[in-house]
């Protein structure tokens, strides 16, 4: 059971989802024309931006380098240097220095540039090789930078990488500064001492005393062992005898041979050190795979693509600007915008009749077809108008209902061809029906009736005619009307007067029902003299006409006298242009249409 339950709920979910997508269409669909415009606007805005762009041209190099392990040079060997921690590292120091400001200028010194340019290096993936790219306006000019690019930084770098083996060359005293002075300190065995050497000398022979190359030398270092073994029998001869001394002389020849053997070895270590690091001069782990040439076609700007953006950004502009507009709209359209602040029953909707205007005329004009007419021919009309008739009528007892008030909190939301449709279809039910037209300021009913505009409503309240003189028969129905009358200036003193609650009293008696077709109320207080004396009140809301605070306010109007409405009916209900699309009118299409019963 528990996992029936949760698939009833799966399924609970998917139609919601399917309902809000629907409802989401439906609200693009209702305001494609502003989403069209705007997907337009898009479009024409990215092309006029995009053909002021001017054209880039990318120009690119490719430069092949060689990482450089520690060991492998003679610097590294005789020197502790600064070494990156991995190729990572290491490529992006090199990707920087390429990119810098100090080969920047180098480049624009001797390219003698006066024009922007943009520079970007990057590493290929999976290789050792680095790509220099250059924007600029000119492709030779492009070229032109990009190639100098690459040739200034092989210049430079082949320059650092022979720094330190120049540093290192600049330390080691020359051949004959080493034989004035053997590594020791020692003068060379000669009769004269030779001359004082200046710090500088002795600082270049420590420092190639301190050499790897020579302190690690296996002769060098038995030499420097042979040397401690003299020099100590030296001392303790010393001690006995005098420096003339025939031992004392062997001892000091032989210490002199030592020297000297040192001081040899370490000409040639030196000699041969010197010798490697002149040879890397040459040698260099960074050169250019690949010149860069003119490119022969813009890189940039991408004009498809930037006129693709733009029109998908018009239509997300569109389609954002569409359900703002539909989420922020506070005009009554569908039931669903009567559930909030708005307490009234929703009786039905009457849909926008073919074939007539769809401004917002509010009301009939003489050209028009009588409803009579209109009703008979098209059978959606008549369901809907059925429909609310049904909700109407099961809405209360028949002594609540006997006399029914049509009116809207606007002019132009068509309650009175709301009422007529009403007063039509009660006819088919074999009742006898009055339609009263009690809006004496904008009288219409008389053309949708095609009925006599003389001796109406207000020619009786004024006492000019009695009450059978102003009902008329309507042409080809079974209805009853009173037409408004001829003008009066103060049509609510005499809805307000005995002889209108009279008239009322003797349709009641004569009818089953009666239909009062009452002036819009926000703003006029006929509708508000005449629920005094009906049964039930009917508002009629046009299809996005009356906003939401305009029909609160009637509604508690008509609350504060202790006459509410017994429901709101949406008129003009156009779900096809629209896109309001009601499932019950797609339904009854779809019976004629198979039925063969025509519209």
């Amino acid at each position: 059971m528990e996992q029936d339950s949760n698939l009833g709920q799966g399924f609970s979910n998917e139609r919601d989802e399917t309902a809000n997508v629907a409802e989401y269409w439906q609200i693009i669909s209702a305001k494609r024309w502003l989403v069209l415009s705007a997907t337009g606007l898009g479009m024409l805005l990215s092309i006029f931006y995009i053909s002021l762009l001017p054209n880039i041209y990318t120009a690119t190099d490719k430069i092949l380098v060689e990482k450089v392990e520690a060991g492998t040079s003679k610097v590294h060997q005789e020197m502790v240097l600064p070494s990156s921690r991995g190729e990572e590292d290491y490529y992006g120091t090199q990707v920087a220095i390429l990119t810098s400001q100090n080969i920047a200028k180098i480049v624009a010194s001797e390219l003698e540039l006066n024009t922007p340019y943009t520079i970007s290096a990057k590493l290929i993936r999976g290789t050792r090789i680095i790509s220099v790219s250059v924007k600029h306006r000119n492709p030779e000019w492009a070229a032109k930078i990009a190639n100098k690019f690459a040739e200034v930084y092989v210049r430079e770098s082949a320059h650092e990488k022979l720094f330190m083996s120049r540093q290192l060359l600049q330390w080691i005293p020359e051949e004959n500064e080493l034989m004035s002075k053997n590594v020791t300190g020692n003068a060379e065995p000669s009769m004269s001492m030779a001359p004082a050497q200046d710090a500088g000398d002795l600082d270049k022979k420590e420092f190639v005393e301190s050499l790897s190359s020579v302190m690690n030398d296996p002769i060098v270092r038995e030499m420097k062992s042979e040397k401690l073994k003299v020099e100590a029998e030296l001392k303790e001869l010393s001690q006995r005898y005098k420096s003339g001394h025939p031992n004392i002389k062997e001892l000091n020849e032989r210490l002199g041979f030592v020297d000297h053997e040192i001081g040899d070895r370490t000409r040639k270590i030196v000699g041969n050190l010197k010798a490697n690091l002149s040879g890397e001069f040459n040698v260099n782990n960074i050169k250019i795979l690949e010149e860069a040439v003119a490119p022969a076609r813009p890189s940039e700007p991408n004009r498809p693509q930037g006129i693709f953006l733009g029109t998908m950004l018009g239509f997300i502009s569109g389609v954002s600007l569409a359900f703002f507009s539909e989420y922020s709209n506070q005009k009554i359209r569908i039931e669903k915008d009567l559930h909030s602040g708005i307490h009234t029953p929703f009786l039905g909707y009457i849909p926008l009749i073919k074939g007539f205007s769809k401004k917002l005329t509010g009301k009939f004009s003489a050209n028009h077809p009588p409803l009579v007419d209109v009703m008979a021919g098209d059978s959606v009309l008549s369901d809907a108008v059925a429909s609310v008739r049904t909700h109407i009528l099961f809405s209360m007892p028949y002594e609540k209902s006997k006399r029914i008030m049509l009116t809207s909190a606007v002019p132009s939301e068509g309650k009175t061809t709301t009422a007529v449709l009403m007063a039509l279809s009660l006819t088919t039910l074999g009742r006898k029906i009055l339609l009263i037209d009690a809006d004496m300021r904008k009288p219409s009913s008389h053309n949708c009736l095609k009925i006599k505009k003389e001796k109406g409503l207000a020619d009786y309240l004024i006492g000019a005619a009695s009450a059978e003189e102003v009902i008329q028969s309507v042409p080809g129905s079974a209805l009853k009307a009173v037409a408004a009358g001829g003008n009066t200036p103060n049509p609510a003193e005499l809805l307000a007067s005995d002889r209108f609650r009279d008239l009322l009293d003797y349709a009641s008696q004569q009818f089953d029902r009666v239909v009062i077709d009452v002036p819009p109320v926000l703003y006029i207080p006929d509708g508000l003299i005449v629920a005094k004396h009906i049964h039930s009140g009917v508002l009629v809301c046009g299809a996005g006409m009356v906003d939401k605070k305009a029909v609160k306010a009637v509604i508690d109007k008509f609350e504060a006298i202790g006459h509410a409405f017994i429901g709101i009916i949406i008129n003009r209900a156009d779900y096809e242009d629209q896109g309001y699309r009601f499932k019950y009118y797609k339904t009854y299409k779809s019976y004629y249409t198979k039925s063969g019963v025509r519209r």
